[in-house]
């Protein structure tokens, strides 16, 4: 993976998507903690699966960062955002393996093209592996192969998401039923207004298929968590 990024400097004119937008996070602030656990330790388990610390105290940071910025938070701010932190990352994590279980796979090259896309690693219009690495070190706190994982979770979860809902459909008969019951007092005329009620139609299939979909995975999901490894939280 790296070695392709060190190969491709330069614009790839390939299709991309966007990565996590980066801001300005400065240094670790006396409120961060020391762990019992080391480098392979993991703050929680998704059905067996761990989550690394590391990566959970990367986000961690950069959520109280912006929450605020050099300032201690209290500890019901710790709390939350801790809480926050993990719910993403089991979220993102269960995304993963339902992405694995629909076959669905993200190649190096797809990750190495939506990081030299990413503006936030460019200099003067274009890639710099450079710039790419100082981010990671000073802003994003990750190593490149925790960062890279995740850009790949990233774009596998964009594909999955576009899998679900390209499978839903309106019928006409359903458009039209709909359309009856919804606008008994004022129908629709227009072919536009027919076009936009449908399209709403489709975006509530989309959100309750969405729904269900989370519930029933939320309804099996075993999370246990290792919160103990965390010291000095305050």
């Amino acid at each position: 993976m790296m070695n392709f990024l060190r190969k491709h400097q330069f614009k790839i004119f390939l299709f991309t998507i966007t990565v996590f937008l980066l801001g300005t996070f400065i240094g670790f602030g006396g409120y961060f903690f020391a762990s019992k656990g080391g480098p392979s330790a993991a703050i929680a388990s998704v059905d067996g699966e761990d989550i690394p610390l590391r990566v959970f105290l990367s986000h961690y940071r950069r959520a109280l960062d912006q929450v605020q910025p050099g300032k201690t938070p209290d500890k019901a701010t710790l709390q939350i955002k801790r809480d926050e932190t993990l719910r993403d990352m089991v979220q993102s994590a269960v995304f993963a393996r339902e992405a694995a279980r629909y076959g669905i796979r993200v190649p190096d090259q797809q990750v190495a093209v939506s990081l030299t896309q990413a503006p936030a690693f460019q200099e003067k219009g274009s890639f710099s592996y450079r710039v790419y690495l100082e981010a990671l070190q000073s802003q994003i706190r990750m190593s490149p192969k925790d960062f890279e994982e995740e850009q790949r979770r990233s774009i596998a979860f964009f594909k999955l998401r576009w899998l679900i809902q390209s499978a839903i459909k309106v019928t006409d008969r359903e458009a039209d039923m709909m359309s009856a019951a919804r606008n008994a007092a004022k129908p629709l005329k227009t072919q536009k207004e027919k076009s936009v009620f449908r399209q709403q139609l489709w975006q509530e299939k989309v959100m309750h298929s969405f729904n269900e979909w989370f519930s029933r995975i939320g309804r099996d999901l075993k999370v246990k968590t290792h919160f103990e490894l965390l010291e000095g939280a305050r």
